[in-house]
């Protein structure tokens, strides 16, 4: 007879077994029912929040302090099967086992970062960026591209495209009337 150790489960799987349960999740109770501490739960339904898994409910709990995370109640929105979402730290996002997918719901983009000429770190305008990133893919490409393919492949939004493109284009024709005052 082989003997086979029962694996024990994370608590962030027990956390989301429970939310699955329940779908109303009160903070207090977790703390109680889970060995997590409060600054881990917090974290966790921080990272479960910001990828849209759960939503934060207004209070129903506790009258003390309307900010205190232990009185949150939260509710599942995004029910994607029985296991939890894993942390990825090198990318900083939530990675969805069931879906084999990565969730990222922030509207916190990291752009690119330069250094300006007083030697400070500042982020790339993200109008540069966009015309940066289109140049790029055409300089790259050697055979005719479409405006919805090379939409597609610069991964950018459709309103950042259109004023990347528009950009572009006045740029082009600046250039063109300085070559013909040159003249």
């Amino acid at each position: 007879m082989i003997k086979c150790k029962a694996r024990r489960k994370s608590e962030r799987q027990f956390v989301w077994e429970y939310l699955r349960r329940n779908r109303l999740c009160v903070i207090e109770e977790l703390l109680v029912l889970s060995s997590m501490s409060e600054e881990s739960l917090r974290g966790f339904f921080g990272q479960l929040e910001r990828a849209g898994y759960v939503k934060q409910r207004q209070e129903m709990r506790s009258k003390k302090s309307p900010k205190a995370f232990a009185s949150r109640v939260y509710t599942l929105v995004k029910n994607t099967g029985i296991l939890c979402p894993v942390w990825v730290d090198k990318q900083k996002r939530l990675f969805d086992r069931n879906e084999r997918a990565m969730r990222v719901k922030d509207t916190h983009i990291d752009l690119p970062i330069t250094v300006n000429a007083e030697g400070l770190i500042c982020p790339v305008d993200p109008l540069e960026y966009a015309k940066g990133r289109i140049r790029q893919i055409l300089a790259n490409n050697k055979e005719a591209i479409t405006q919805e393919e090379l939409m597609a492949r610069s991964g950018l939004s459709q309103n950042a495209f259109d004023a990347a493109c528009r950009a572009i284009q006045e740029e082009a024709g600046d250039v063109q009337a300085d070559q013909k005052t040159a003249v």
